[in-house]
């Protein structure tokens, strides 16, 4: 595909979270008799591997609508996603965006890491007719309508429960902030930077809300009755957690399990996720090589954003920036994905679907 397609509505630009996904990947789609490339020889090639499309995707809605997409591969390590490798990576993103606009993309989505590009506003990428967006709206209000949905299943009241947002201060983070004030008894905030806690500090004094804040996630957690989590969680430890606190693990990649040591205890769930109600066709179908979710079409927030403006022919940055995302958007995003059959995800974590070989786990549907 390496000129415009006829009635590409839609492009999904993202990356991998781990070199066993790649790998996993790679050989999925060699030929059998090629045999397989070990983790370490697709390590030394990789990043050397031009941003391109890997497959075409159909979508249908609920109203009988198709919309049509790719998904292209920024090919960024998923080992180098720190600050020292910032400007090799957004030069991935920024060759990844030419790409989508190279192909005719009416709106492309820039999922995961790519996502700073837009976040920062080190670009805007205002000219050609491609439109971009972020996608964190969508994955927002999927977290903030989870959260609600789990604690009534648990029949927890969130007027009296204290809530921890690790990640506040990020958009996502201030988009949660934003949608519970005055839903919760509690804020607990963490984020890595002092300063930036201290300026939504000082907002929330400002409305007299009650909250907590601090850069050591131990210092909150024994409060914590819901722990959103919208950071990558590489560097964090969940100990001393309440006896059957609802964790939302929105991060990228999603491996707070390997974090908890009585994960019988909580009620953990991959959050910011939707499903496809009418299903999606791959061409070609490499699904059975990366789709490892616990239950069928299921997708990121931030994808599904771009494929509900697709059929909404609303071709514009839905999100864009950092910290401008409002709770009548979210709403107003969650409301059209509705429309078309884009629903919050059924709960799941690494062990499969709640209530599926986790008795303690009530399903909820």
């Amino acid at each position: 595909m390496d000129s415009q397609t006829p009635g590409l509505d839609f492009a999904i630009i993202g990356h991998q979270d781990s070199w066993q996904n790649i790998t996993d990947f790679i050989n999925g789609i060699r030929n059998a008799e090629e045999g397989e490339l070990s983790t370490e020889k697709i390590k030394d090639i990789y990043s050397f591997i031009p941003a391109r499309s890997l497959f075409k995707m159909k979508i249908r809605s609920k109203t009988g609508a198709e919309v049509n997409g790719i998904y292209i591969e920024s090919f960024i390590e998923p080992d180098k996603l720190d600050i020292p490798f910032l400007r090799m990576n957004i030069g991935k993103v920024r060759n990844a965006v030419a790409y989508a606009k190279k192909m005719g993309a009416k709106i492309a989505t820039l999922g995961g890491f790519t996502s700073i590009v837009l976040e920062g506003n080190i670009d805007s990428f205002s000219e050609g007719d491609t439109k971009f967006t972020t996608g964190n709206t969508l994955t927002a209000a999927f977290i903030v309508k989870g959260i609600e949905k789990a604690a009534a299943g648990q029949n927890l009241n969130l007027e009296d429960a204290s809530v921890l947002i690790v990640g506040a201060t990020g958009d996502i983070g201030l988009a949660c902030v934003r949608y519970f004030k005055n839903k919760i008894r509690k804020f607990l905030l963490c984020a890595r930077n002092y300063q930036q806690l201290e300026k939504l500090a000082n907002e929330l004094r400002s409305e007299n809300l009650q909250f907590e804040y601090s850069t050591a996630i131990q210092d909150l957690i024994p409060e914590a009755d819901v722990i959103i989590c919208v950071a990558s969680s590489s560097g964090i430890k969940l100990g001393n957690l309440k006896e059957n606190a609802i964790i939302c693990d929105a991060g990228y990649p999603k491996n707070l399990e390997t974090k908890i040591e009585h994960l019988e205890d909580v009620q953990l769930y991959h959050g910011g996720m939707g499903q496809i109600t009418f299903g999606y066709d791959f061409d070609p179908d490499y699904s059975t090589s990366f789709y490892r979710y616990k239950a069928p079409f299921i997708g990121h927030g931030c994808v599904l954003e771009a494929i509900v403006l697709a059929f909404e022919n609303k071709f514009e940055s839905f999100s864009a920036g950092k910290g401008m995302i409002t709770v009548d958007k979210m709403e107003e995003i969650y409301r059209l994905s509705l429309n078309h059959g884009i629903v919050l995800a059924p709960f799941y974590n690494a062990k499969g679907l709640w209530g599926k070989n986790q008795p303690h786990l009530i399903p909820l549907l």
